[in-house]
């Protein structure tokens, strides 16, 4: 297989009360059901396509430089690949120069193609999900699509990555995981992604917890102040830190885990909290 693993960049970096990356959230259907998917995603997902409102609001929260990373993800992003095509249309527009990634299955492979060809700054790439790809732990996509997408990463180095193998204890999780029993697991220390909005106006701070509604991951919503949501992102980091990881290590649990099982047992960020009570005096 052609595909390099897509490598992390640094965590929780803020400039200006604004992320290094953040992640664009539309729902979770998908033309796949994957028993491990960490979104719940199905064909009977709910979807909400972005808006002007919802990239703006993005656009007051990422770094618009080069240093800027924006990434599509969810359910499968090439369902409605008009939308999303436009969407990056519209930050480059509004002077977005960052880069672009779709996370993507792959399966609708001249679609995935056709939203990479889209970016007038040719800065978009794809990231594809290390299960569906090599068909450990999921039937494999189409070989004909594979073959397409194998042959676009020839020619184009660089713009078809494969994402990580660990197998994450989120969503529907892992334990009806029916993959190679040696791929790494999620540890007791949470990865520390960055956020996410969704289009339904909600920053969120786990993409891999999106669909779990406890307040510990609220952030804000598209009426917040940057500067707020930047907190409350470093609060979240910071909870994570002393409050999160101490008690996974100290109950031998993986971090996922504790966010999915545990979580009324933990304090809601202080900072949160701190924000909350300002508004409601």
């Amino acid at each position: 297989m052609v595909f390099k693993e897509r490598q992390p960049r640094d965590k929780g970096v803020i400039t200006d009360d604004r992320l290094m990356e953040l992640h664009l959230y539309p729902g979770n259907q998908c033309n796949r059901d994957c028993s491990f998917c960490t979104v719940f995603g199905s064909p009977k997902g709910w979807y909400s396509e972005y808006t002007v409102e919802h990239l703006d609001t993005a656009l007051r929260t990422v770094m618009l430089n080069e240093q800027g990373t924006i990434k599509f993800y969810g359910g499968e992003p090439t369902l409605d690949s008009e939308n999303v095509i436009w969407a990056i249309a519209y930050l480059r527009q509004q002077g977005y120069q960052g880069a672009i990634v779709i996370y993507s299955n792959g399966i609708q492979a001249e679609r995935l193609l056709h939203i990479l060809e889209s970016d007038p700054l040719g800065q978009t790439t794809a990231s594809l999900n290390y299960s569906i790809a090599t068909g450990d732990g999921a039937p494999q996509m189409p070989k004909k699509a594979l073959e397409q997408l194998e042959g676009y990463e020839t020619e184009h180095a660089g713009a078809i990555a494969i994402g990580h193998p660990d197998v994450v204890d989120s969503g529907r999780g892992v334990d009806p995981f029916t993959g190679e029993a040696t791929r790494p697991k999620a540890n007791s220390r949470c990865p520390h992604c960055y956020p996410v909005l969704t289009t339904e106006g909600k920053f969120h701070a786990c993409p891999f917890a999106i669909e779990n509604r406890s307040p510990h991951f609220q952030l804000g919503d598209i009426h917040s102040d940057p500067s707020e949501i930047a907190q409350n992102f470093r609060e979240f980091f910071h909870w994570l830190d002393t409050v999160h990881e101490p008690y996974a290590i100290a109950h031998n649990l993986p971090a996922c885990t504790v966010c999915w099982k545990h979580l009324d047992q933990l304090p809601v960020p202080q900072g949160f909290a701190e924000a909350r009570a300002q508004q409601d005096g």
